[in-house]
């Protein structure tokens, strides 16, 4: 994911015509590359989870003993036993969930998925919501923003 960062005028700089076109381009591109990759994590979301947690589950489906992992990790089998309760009561740090996978020779995939249809929508919604809140916020003077 690319990422772009451009002073604006929000941070005091006035930008020419020429140089906020260009902004404008520029996030619209970012923002359709983000939703993009967004669609993958929007679609895993929808899978459920596994009951025992992401690391029993694979690390049984695989047939990796306990043992082999806590030899990999330098832990005690019990341990092992702990990380993987950890990770399915959601407490797990991403360390250890990083260590742990790299032991059952996984990786970890790691994103977020907005609750909205799309970052569009959620945008348009703040629009509105500033919109609204200029509208209707007067100031002591009676003059509105």
């Amino acid at each position: 994911m690319r990422c772009f960062s451009v002073v604006s005028a929000d941070c005091g700089v006035a930008l020419g015509n020429g140089m906020r076109t260009m902004v404008k381009v520029l996030r619209e591109k970012a923002r359709l590359d983000l939703e993009r990759q967004l669609r993958l994590y929007r679609r895993a979301r929808k899978d459920p989870r596994p009951p025992e947690g992401w690391l029993r589950a694979m690390r049984l489906a695989a047939g990796v003993p306990a043992e082999r992992i806590a030899d990999a990790m330098d832990f005690s089998i019990k341990m092992v036993f702990q990380t993987e309760r950890s990770e399915q009561r959601r407490t797990i740090s991403l360390h250890q969930l990083g260590r742990m996978a790299r032991a059952l020779e996984c990786d970890v995939v790691y994103g977020l998925a907005p609750w909205h249809r799309s970052l569009e929508d959620r945008a348009m919604e703040l629009v509105e919501q500033e919109l609204w809140r200029k509208r209707f916020t007067t100031r002591k003077t009676g003059s509105r923003d």
